[in-house]
Formats: C-alpha cells, structure tokens, sequence
C-alpha cells in the first residue's frame, strides 16, 4: 500500500506555503476513519487544518516525505517547540492534540504500532485567576441601580455580589428560602450545581434590601418576579449587562460572583475552606483559583522590577 506523502518544491526558501500535500494510501485511511468518528463538523476541519500544518512543517524541517512509519517522538516534540516560538500556548496545545488524535487512529489501524506523540506532553498553561470588578467599579454598578433602576434590579444584582450566588441559583430563590431576623439572616440554596443544597448567610446589607423587597412585592413562591412572573437567568443576565453597560464596566452574573470572591478572601485572608463552603464547590481545588494572580496584578508587579 502507498504511503500518504508531502512533497516539497525545491524553491530557494522554506516557505511552507510552497508545500503541496499529497493526500493518498494510509493519510487517507486514517482522515476516513476519523470522519467515521463522532466528532463535530468544525472538530473534523480543525483536525484537518492541524494535519495539514503538520504534515507541512515535518516535509520543510526533515526535507524528506512523510511517512507514518518515520515520524519520531523527537519530530512531535520539535513541531511543539517551533509552534511555541509564534503562537499562544492554547493554540500549541490544540495543534498538538490533533496530531495525537491523527497517529492515534493510525495505531487502531494498525499503520503504526505505538504513537510517536503520546510521551509528549501538551504545553503548561498559566493560571490566571477570573476577571472580578475592583472596588470602585463595584460601586459604579451598584449607583446605576439605585439611580436607574428598581428595588428588584438591586436586590438581583446583590444577590450576586453580596452573597455570591450562581445566576441559576439567584432566580430559583423561593420566598421559603429565605430567613431574616433583624440580627442575622440565610439563603437556603436547593439542589444547585452536583445536586447540592447549602445555607449562605446574609449580612445585613443584603438583609435590609430582602426585607424591603417582601414587604414592596409580596412575593408567594419564587423571590425575583417580573411583569409576566418569575424572571428567567436570561432575564438576569440582562439586567446585570443593562447597568454594567450604564456603569461604563464590563460584568456578568458570575463576574459579580467573582467580586464576591475576591473580596471575601481580601477580609478573611487564607479562609478557601470557608469560602469553598460559601461558594458550594465540591474541592477547594476550584476555589484556589481565587488566589491566583490577576493580570493587572501581575503587570502591577512587574513593573516594581527594575535593574
């Protein structure tokens, strides 16, 4: 049987727009049993589009045809290192994985017995924690809330920043869930996100905007109403980007839960477990994501070096 090759025009420099694929014999048995495959239609052409970009760089950095059966472990890891020198680690990972799924399917096929990719591994990506408001832009939202809009559109967005619920958990709130005493308060939260249940206290902010807002809309079952009854998450969605966008900000539910985060963690410093148990996540693992440094952080911090 044929081997899939790529074969190179002798031009004076190593364009790889100067590649021409040949696709035949065993690259078209593997791209056929890929198609087979439960993948998307755009999952199919990235893969695609990856082997083609591979299958050019291996033909200009050997300066030989492919062939499964010469393609090395030291060749996958030389693709990813010359993919890093232009592009974003994400998108290196990306290229990678295709090629990986490409020569694994040759192994089912039984093209080749090992796949050259599989000791490789992907490239690391940093962590970066998720984009919160700063304390003033918390602020700006909140003033065009109270200026702009209602007691319902203030109690939704604090409901988000002052107790850092989930925008599915915010409008699943019933009038049961809730238990106010002048000294302290609580948000039971049902079958959330792992099927979970947890109280979340209510300060007293958040407390005094609660009791307002029963005694002003007399709510029966579900707390958030609006003109045609209980409003849906797109609806809150809307509302949080109605006055982000008057506030002159960037916010959705979950950056509002953010802010939560961050802030609980700027008061209680080191509390992740507290916080785990606040936010309804199952490991803290997740929550430690909010210890993690922020862009602007990283870039306030790297201008403090100097030589």
């Amino acid at each position: 049987m044929q081997n899939a090759l790529v074969t190179v025009e002798q031009t004076p420099k190593n364009s790889q727009n100067n590649v021409s694929v040949v696709v035949s014999g065993q690259l078209e048995r593997v791209m056929a049993a890929l198609l087979q495959r439960d993948y998307s239609r755009n999952s199919f052409i990235a893969i695609a589009s990856d082997m083609r970009h591979f299958l050019a760089w291996y033909a200009h950095k050997n300066g030989e045809e492919f062939s499964f059966q010469r393609v090395m472990p030291r060749d996958i890891a030389d693709y990813r290192a010359d993919m890093g020198k232009t592009l974003a680690p994400a998108s290196v990972n990306r290229r990678l994985a295709s090629v990986k799924v490409f020569l694994k399917q040759a192994v089912e096929l039984e093209v080749l017995q090992k796949s050259p990719a599989q000791g490789v591994k992907q490239l690391p990506l940093q962590t970066l924690a998720p984009k919160g408001l700063s304390r003033q832009e918390a602020r700006k939202l909140l003033k065009e809330v109270e200026i702009r809009g209602n007691l319902r559109d203030l109690v939704a967005v604090n409901l988000l920043l002052l107790a850092g619920l989930r925008a599915s958990e915010v409008v699943n709130l019933t009038i049961s869930d809730i238990e106010i005493s002048e000294r302290k308060g609580s948000l039971l939260i049902r079958s959330s996100k792992g099927n979970k249940t947890r109280r979340v206290p209510a300060n007293q902010q958040l407390r005094e905007l609660l009791t307002r807002y029963i005694e002003q809309y007399k709510p029966t079952d579900k707390l958030l109403l609006g003109e045609r009854g209980a409003i849906q998450q797109l609806a809150l969605n809307g509302i949080v980007g109605k006055y982000a966008a008057l506030a002159g900000v960037s916010a959705t539910p979950h950056t509002l839960r953010h802010t939560y985060s961050y802030y609980y963690l700027e008061q209680n410093t080191g509390d992740i477990v507290g916080l785990a148990k606040l936010l309804g996540h199952s490991s803290i693992q997740t929550t430690q994501i909010y210890c993690q440094h922020t862009d602007a952080q990283l870039a306030e911090r790297v201008e403090a070096v100097m030589f």
